[in-house]
């Protein structure tokens, strides 16, 4: 895999057929669980031109998502709970279908990539959106708390890319049983969304006008405007 780099007009990855393949499939999971409930309601008899055909809302309480992973995209808007389900009500399902579409975004994306990863700078926020959304799913499902984890997560997929040694190594069998071998395919994963969702957010902000020239260096965050989210990554 390459990182986004400009190309021209465009922002450019790479990515090898079996990386595309797991990206999909793991693009089609978030979609599957962020679709859960996101289905298209609308108004008896509107029409497709209706501008009301599109408002999602229910009037029954909807309660948390029960997913952990599904509730880090989703998470209470307040700690009061009366409020945060009276807010869950009125925003989740248009919340939803927004993720979807930028998860479909990134979906053609990926499946178009032949090996080239294209993303025009007007898809970008779209598509880091969805990579986000992705990452932060791959993220809790590998139980991450901390950035300590992260970076270690991260070491023991880097360090086997480059055929270091990985604790474990020297169990023979016992390292690929079948759940190390899934935990580590996953954890490749997450390295990978966030190579390509950093190298994609670092090109969009560095693509953003000074707002004085003078003053660039002085810009609060501006060394550190590509880090990625704090814990968990």
């Amino acid at each position: 895999m390459r990182t986004f780099v400009p190309e021209g007009a465009a922002y450019v990855a790479r990515l090898e057929a079996p990386e595309r393949a797991v990206l999909l499939d793991v693009v089609d999971d978030v979609l599957g669980l962020v679709g859960a409930r996101a289905a298209q309601r609308t108004r008896p008899g509107a029409g497709a031109d209706d501008p009301l055909a599109a408002v999602q809302m229910t009037t029954a309480p909807l309660p948390p998502p029960t997913d952990p992973a599904l509730l880090r995209l989703l998470p209470p808007a307040s700690a009061d709970a009366e409020v945060a389900a009276e807010f869950r009500r009125l925003t989740e399902l248009d919340l939803r279908r927004s993720k979807s579409d930028q998860l479909l975004r990134l979906r053609a994306c990926i499946d178009a990539a032949g090996p080239d990863l294209v993303v025009v700078p007007s898809e970008a926020p779209r598509v880091a959106a969805a990579l986000t959304d992705v990452r932060l799913v791959t993220s809790e499902r590998l139980g991450l708390r901390s950035d300590e984890e992260a970076d270690a997560l991260y070491r023991l997929v880097l360090g086997e890319q480059d055929g270091g040694d990985h604790e474990g190594s020297a169990h023979g069998e016992a390292v690929d049983d079948e759940r190390e071998q899934a935990h580590r395919l996953l954890a490749t994963v997450y390295v990978m969304l966030s190579m390509l969702q950093e190298s994609l957010v670092g090109l969009m902000l560095g693509g953003l006008p000074d707002a004085d020239d003078g003053d660039a260096g002085d810009t609060p965050g501006a060394t550190g405007a590509t880090e990625p989210p704090t814990t968990p990554r």
